[in-house]
């Protein structure tokens, strides 16, 4: 269904917003990439007092406006020499690659130890408290110098600057009593102080959008989990991102950058949204789906509306159905094509309440209105259901707990049971483990990464976890009846966990397409603009070990929606569960 969306669409989508002041060239988008570089190394790796106590979220942005404003090779070097010494004063610029960086200073006393950072996951800059993910400065010493894979004193990051230059950034500095060493030069210092205290943010600047791009770009560059399964240039996206950022003018068009710089990372979890843009979530008394490459109404809750169930729409807005759903889609994170399916339906048809668009079909053109409160899919389903003598079924994205223990002694007695996890389960995930004889025997499937380099290059270890002693069987047993299991891509996280459940132990069959290909507690942070951003923060694995991200949980038997079963109102995916059954 994602296409590559066309220069007319993109027109119509962004709109021919005002340029920068700027003008784009190769030599601003150099500098802009080398700075990226060191902010992300010196921000998360270089454990400097004053670059730890840094407003790191404003100094992305004043920086690039000193960034930007430098015209020559050697003002670049020296603005970057201006912004990152007084904050790093150990960085050294030398001609040669070679050249020693650091020499335990003798003016200062013996009593010195290491300081470098760690971090499990990512904490540092992040706005989640009391999660699994954290950082710090960690000062090592001959009594607790425990992580072996951890950096050394002396060894450096090194990043090439024009002219042949390198700039050495350490990864381990000295600390004492009175903090890291060395000391920044104070009026240097101050200096860079006053000026950031004293910055205003202009969130319709080209400094504020680049500013935020690279803050956004330098998470995932370091902590995102799955680049060695993802195998994307994240570099050329940060380029990309960068060039759109000169042409954006709106908080809009703002937002739209860093959906599509992210989009191609897979990760089910990400979300960008901030309070100053209401993009609304009313829908018109209609649903669509993606059906056979076909935009199909799905749902129809007004006789007055002129459409039926199975009519399929042409254009949207005078824009085809497929070139609009495709814009949508580059500006989705998704691991599977069914969630990506499912989150472009979402967005393209919800909006502002009371707001209108056209759709066309192929008799008619209709202006239509968003006036209801947002389709909940899983309500289209009964919560239970006696299918016929001896099966059942139970929706888990609407069924408590309370009814399901209500039901358990009539499930106890039946022959065939059918669960629906076309969704999110309603707080009632410890249904599955009826269906176990053994708990959680999986060595890990979760795993934090804990690092300590930049760029995902070096060795790191993890944190690993499981559900042993978590997640134990339940009496009465139901395993011991027929058990269908119906998915696809609107299953995700936590959705997924029970899913690999179901899977890797073998507690049922699996009817319906692979579910979104995200798992993992997610992780957040909010970049200037309140804008925050969600993303998966660990690497989650299938019980037996093999990827999980981007291609998800398979179905045993496969089922895709026809345009003749929506007409016809049939559940096609409980069809096929209800025939296994028989």
């Amino acid at each position: 269904m994602i296409k590559k969306a066309t220069i007319i669409l993109i027109i119509l989508f962004i709109g021919c917003s005002p340029k920068s002041d700027l003008p784009i060239s190769s030599s601003r988008i150099k500098n802009l990439k080398t700075f990226s570089k060191i902010y992300g190394y010196v921000k998360y790796f270089h454990p400097s007092d004053e670059a730890f106590t840094l407003d790191w979220d404003k100094f992305s942005i004043y920086a690039v406006d000193k960034v930007l404003k430098s015209e020559t090779n050697e003002g670049f070097l020296k603005t970057i020499d201006s912004l990152f010494s007084p904050i790093a004063p150990s960085i050294r610029f030398s001609d040669s690659a070679d050249d020693n960086l650091l020499r335990k200073n003798a003016t200062y006393s013996d009593n010195l130890h290491e300081q470098f950072w760690f971090h499990q996951g990512v904490g540092f800059g992040m706005s989640l408290e009391n999660g699994p993910y954290y950082s710090q400065r960690i000062i090592a010493n001959a009594e607790n110098d425990t992580i072996s894979y951890r950096p050394k004193f002396g060894e450096i990051l090194q990043v090439t600057m024009h002219g042949n230059q390198i700039l050495s950034i350490p990864l381990v500095v000295h600390v004492n009593e009175t903090g890291t060493i060395p000391k920044s030069n104070n009026k240097k210092l101050e200096s860079l102080s006053t000026n950031l205290n004293n910055y205003k943010i202009d969130e319709r600047s080209i400094a504020f959008r680049l500013g935020n791009i690279i803050n956004t770009h330098n998470v995932f560059q370091h902590f995102f989990p799955y680049f060695d399964v993802l195998k994307l240039d994240w570099e050329k996206q940060l380029e990309i991102a960068l060039n759109r950022s000169f042409s954006d003018f709106t908080l809009k068009d703002h937002l739209t950058t860093l959906r599509k710089m992210t989009a191609p990372l897979k990760d089910g979890h990400i979300a960008i949204e901030t309070k100053g843009i209401n993009e609304g979530h009313y829908t018109p008394a209609f649903y669509w789906e993606w059906v056979d490459n076909k935009l199909i109404v799905t749902h129809v809750w007004s006789d007055d509306i002129g459409l039926n169930i199975g009519d399929e729409i042409i254009k949207i807005n005078g824009v085809t159905s497929s070139a609009y759903i495709d814009e949508i889609g580059s500006m989705i994170s998704a691991g599977t094509l069914g969630r990506l399916n499912y989150k472009a339906e979402e967005i393209s048809i919800k909006g502002e309440k009371d707001s209108k668009f056209t759709i066309e079909t192929s008799s008619k053109t209709i202006e239509v209105t968003r006036d209801q409160k947002p389709y909940s899919y899983a309500k289209s389903y009964n919560p239970y259901k006696k299918i016929k003598k001896g099966i059942h079924y139970l929706n888990l994205s609407i069924l408590d707990m309370e009814t399901f223990n209500y039901l358990l002694p009539e499930l106890e007695q039946s022959t065939g049971l059918i669960f629906d996890l076309r969704g999110y389960p309603n707080q009632n995930g410890e249904i599955i483990t009826h269906l176990m004889k053994v708990g959680d025997t999986t060595k890990a499937w979760m795993y934090i990464p804990k690092i300590v380099y930049p760029d995902h290059e070096q060795p790191k270890d993890y944190l690993t976890a499981n559900w042993n002693g978590f997640f134990k069987p339940q009496l009465p047993y139901l395993g011991d009846k027929k058990v269908v299991v119906i998915t696809d891509g609107k299953a995700i996280s936590y959705a997924e966990s029970l899913m690999a459940f179901v899977k890797g132990y073998n507690l049922a069959t699996i009817v319906g397409q692979p579910t979104a290909g995200t798992n993992g507690n997610y992780n957040t942070f909010i970049v200037p603009g309140e804008i925050k951003i969600n993303w998966t923060g660990m690497k989650v694995v299938k019980h037996d070990g093999s990827q999980l991200y981007g291609i998800g949980i398979l179905p045993d038997v496969y089922v895709q929606k026809t345009v003749q079963g929506i007409k016809e109102g049939r559940d096609e995916f409980l069809e096929k569960a209800i025939e296994i059954m028989q």
